[in-house]
């Protein structure tokens, strides 16, 4: 079953395109360091709880402060994973403070900056990742096209570079324009001679109902159940002196070498790193 969530889904696939969206999701599932940076509060309390709702079944444990204050930048060079946010305007005081390990996910300009030192990650299972994103991509892709007033027909076929230019720069003015708005009390409407009034095309995503959520959700959920559906083979209800599980308690033991060997082989390497993180323990 999914687990209802009554959040914004739309907000964090209108600032991030699919491909960065599963890059900071498949990170966050190897406990990486990812800090969330944006020039709007509410952007940043949102996309880290929607970040976080799309892991189930697994949970976040880790550090987790959707906005971090300006005194506390130094727990952004933390020995440990973490979800944090940082808002435009304390970013330059914090940036000496980030670890060099830290993925930086800058929501107002859809980029992703990958720390120095960043730990290698291994690469997501090619079956599954190409199911997730094509789920993704059916579902919310207009999502993203809308919030910068564009449409399929404007990146389907190839134009001359000053047109293509021209359509991008618009674009982003759009993008900028809409993206002032998170903040306020009320979502005013656009003036009449605003970016988003002249080019806008339908900036309200449209059949933003739960059933499209639900499917996204569930593209989550089954990627989680392709890589774990045996797991419980390798659980063990007896007390053992073995020492080959990740962990042990009321009499569970997880036999995880056993596990990890029984899968696919392209399944591996993910679960090598999956299957050593606090949120499969919790799990």
């Amino acid at each position: 079953p999914i687990a209802y969530v009554s959040l914004p889904f739309e907000i964090l696939f209108e600032c991030l395109d699919t491909k960065n969206i599963l890059y900071v999701w498949y990170a966050l599932n190897l406990e990486q360091k990812v800090l969330l940076v944006s020039s709007q509060y509410s952007l940043l309390t949102l996309c880290a709880e929607i970040l976080c709702s799309l892991l189930f079944p697994m949970k976040w444990s880790h550090l987790y402060i959707p906005i971090l204050p300006k005194f506390l930048s130094p727990m952004l060079d933390a020995p440990m994973p973490y979800l944090c946010g940082v808002s435009r305007d304390i970013l330059p005081h914090a940036i000496g403070d980030i670890s060099d390990e830290t993925i930086i996910v800058d929501l107002d300009k859809n980029i992703i900056t990958v720390g120095t030192n960043t730990p290698t990650i291994p690469v997501m299972p090619t079956k599954r990742k190409t199911k997730l994103e094509h789920a993704l991509l059916e579902n919310t892709r207009d999502i993203f096209l809308n919030a910068r007033g564009l449409s399929e027909s404007d990146l389907e076929h190839e134009k001359p570079l000053a047109e293509a230019n021209e359509i991008m720069e618009g674009a982003d003015r759009v993008w900028q324009e809409k993206l002032q708005t998170f903040d306020d009390a009320f979502n005013m409407a656009f003036a009449p001679n605003s970016e988003n009034a002249i080019n806008g095309k339908n900036n309200t995503a449209r059949d933003c109902g739960q059933s499209r959520w639900d499917v996204v959700q569930e593209a989550f959920l089954r990627f989680y159940v392709a890589i774990l559906e045996d797991y419980r083979r390798f659980v063990s209800y007896k007390p053992t002196l073995e020492t080959s599980s990740q962990w042990q308690s009321n009499n569970h033991v997880f036999y995880m070498k056993g596990f990890i060997a029984a899968q696919r082989s392209h399944f591996r390497p993910f679960l090598e790193d999956f299957c050593r993180t606090q949120l499969f323990d919790d799990f």
